[in-house]
């Protein structure tokens, strides 16, 4: 999943979903292990785009990755989308977690390191004086949804710009000065017969929207495409009652079917999008 930002962000995006698969495999076949080749994948995809014909000064995109390698699942993060696994514990129980860590200034340590890179973490109120100096932001982002209005943001000292919300991110040139990199954090998890579920999606679904419930919305479900649609429509929903915009909606939902189990004709991954502005796309 790729979510564009700024004037040119859907460039950005593009870009980048052409070059880091591309890039990622052409790390595999020179001898990188797995983690090397995304990891190199990410920062070089992030070279070609600031020399590249797009104007990524104030524009880049996130990029956050589910890879397969038979059972083993490496999951790459650059920013503030995510991947998240459903899973049952031995009595039956839902358990939800995300895969990826969402890398913006309410993690203390992605705050610190920006900081030491001289970069200013406020608020846009804060930068306006409406609202006292502070960084009480320290927030479960997942587990939690943040009700307290426009988030802590990086900002050069002295200056108003470039005002991102995240602290990693592929594009961005002005940013990386101030500690805004393309370096994506890599995990990995085994596929086992509990899991039922993996979702990645722009931050567009989960702002409004804990992990837990959009697995519980999607495991309501037997076919990927009626839960991308269930969960796209509820976010928008929500975006609609809260705010005077929606953000770019993006999900990638699949079911994760167990050996020897009989395969349900409408059970597989699907993914629905829709950006600011524009009709919704399916894809099949």
């Amino acid at each position: 999943v790729y979510d564009g930002h700024g004037p040119v962000g859907e460039k950005c995006s593009r870009f980048a979903c052409e070059h880091v698969a591309m890039e990622f495999c052409k790390q595999l076949r020179s001898g990188a292990t797995k983690e090397q080749a995304m990891s190199r994948a990410h920062t070089s995809t992030n070279t070609a785009l600031a020399q590249s014909a797009i104007d990524d000064q104030q524009s880049g995109t996130t990029a956050v990755t589910a890879y397969f390698d038979g059972l083993d699942l490496l999951v790459s993060n650059v920013g503030d989308s995510r991947v998240m696994l459903g899973s049952v514990d031995a009595q039956g129980k839902l358990i939800h977690k995300a895969l990826s860590t969402d890398q913006t200034p309410y993690r203390r340590d992605e705050r610190e390191r920006v900081k030491a890179c001289g970069a200013r973490v406020m608020t846009a109120d804060q930068i306006d004086g409406v609202e006292p100096i502070h960084e009480d932001w320290d927030c479960a982002l997942g587990d939690e949804i943040d009700d307290g209005g426009d988030p802590p943001r990086i900002w050069a000292q002295d200056q108003e710009y470039p005002g991102t919300a995240f602290t990693r991110s592929i594009g961005d040139s002005l940013a990386e000065s101030l500690g805004v990199i393309a370096e994506p954090e890599i995990d990995g998890h085994k596929l086992g017969p509990k899991d039922r579920v993996l979702i990645a999606a722009s931050d567009g679904i989960f702002e409004f929207i804990t992990t837990r419930s959009c697995i519980e919305t999607a495991l309501l479900y037997s076919d990927p495409l009626e839960a991308c649609k269930a969960l796209v429509g509820e976010s928008y929903k929500l975006w609609i009652e809260r705010e005077d915009r929606t953000d770019d909606i993006t999900i990638i939902v699949g079911f994760i079917e167990q050996a020897g189990a009989k395969r349900d004709p409408g059970v597989g991954v699907d993914e629905v999008a829709i950006e600011e502005g524009e009709t919704a796309a399916m894809k099949k």
